[in-house]
C-alpha cells in the first residue's frame, strides 16, 4: 500500500500534464437572484473535464452559505478532499505511515464549471484508492435575499480504478450516488429542505471525459441549508 500511494502522485501527473497549465483564475461576480427557478433552469448542464472534454451533467445544487456547506456534509459522514495532488499525497501517505484508514488519497481529477476549478471535493471512501462515494461543488457567484450561495455540483459513486490512465470507472446510474447524498443528510438540522428538480438542460445518456457511459433521469437534487 505504501509503495502505491507513492506511485500514484507521479503517475497521475504524468496523465494529467495539461493541468501543469490551468486556466487563468475566473472571479465570478457577486449578484443576488430573486427567482432561484430561473437561477436552476439556467446552470450548466456539465462541467468540463480534460482537454475540455464535456464531462459529468449535474445532478446536485446546494443553497447555503461556504461554513454551513462544510458542517453539514462534515457531520453527515462526508470527508474533504484537498484540491490538488501535493496535499492529497502528503495527507494520504501520513494516513498509511500512522495506520489509520486511507480517506484522502487518491486525489479527485480538475474539472471545471464557469471557467473554474471546483471549490469542494467530498468523498465517503469504501475501499480504500479504489471504490467511494464521491462529488464536487463549485460557487456559482448567485445569493439568495439570506446571503445563501447556490453551488453547482456532480457526483457519483467510484467502483474500481483504471490504472493505465489513472481514472475511476463510475456507476453509470448517477441516480444512485443522489439518492445516497440525500440518504446521508436525512434527518440533518441543518438542511431546511431537500428537493428533486426536473431541469431541461440535464442530458439523460452519454459518456464523461473519460469515454466511461452514464444515466439520469434529468433530475438534480436540490439541499437547502439553513
Amino acid at each position: 500500500m505504501r509503495r502505491l500511494v507513492l506511485a500514484l502522485p507521479a503517475l497521475s501527473l504524468v496523465l494529467h500534464c495539461d493541468l501543469l497549465f490551468p486556466l487563468p483564475t475566473v472571479v465570478l461576480p457577486r449578484r443576488q437572484a430573486s427567482d432561484l427557478a430561473e437561477v436552476y433552469r439556467n446552470l450548466p448542464s456539465r462541467d468540463i473535464g480534460r482537454f475540455s472534454r464535456p464531462a459529468d451533467p449535474l445532478n446536485m445544487i446546494f443553497l447555503g452559505t461556504e461554513e454551513a456547506v462544510r458542517r453539514t456534509l462534515e457531520d453527515a459522514g462526508w470527508t474533504s478532499l484537498p484540491l490538488t495532488i501535493a496535499p492529497c499525497f502528503w495527507e494520504g501517505l501520513g494516513q498509511v505511515l500512522t495506520g489509520r484508514r486511507l480517506t484522502k488519497f487518491p486525489p479527485m481529477n480538475d474539472f471545471r464549471v464557469l471557467g473554474r476549478r471546483q471549490d469542494m471535493n467530498w468523498v465517503q471512501v469504501i475501499r480504500p484508492v479504489e471504490t467511494r462515494h464521491h462529488f464536487r461543488l463549485w460557487k456559482t457567484g448567485v445569493f439568495d435575499a439570506r446571503g445563501r450561495e447556490v453551488w453547482w455540483g456532480s457526483g457519483n459513486f467510484d467502483l474500481s480504478v483504471r490504472y493505465w490512465d489513472f481514472s475511476h470507472r463510475p456507476h453509470p446510474d448517477m441516480n444512485l450516488e443522489r439518492a445516497f447524498l440525500a440518504e446521508s443528510l436525512k434527518g440533518s438540522a441543518r438542511v431546511e429542505r431537500t428537493a428533486l428538480l426536473d431541469l431541461a438542460q440535464i442530458p439523460k445518456a452519454g459518456v464523461n471525459a473519460h469515454g466511461y457511459p452514464f444515466s439520469s433521469d434529468g433530475r438534480a437534487l436540490l439541499v437547502e441549508l439553513r
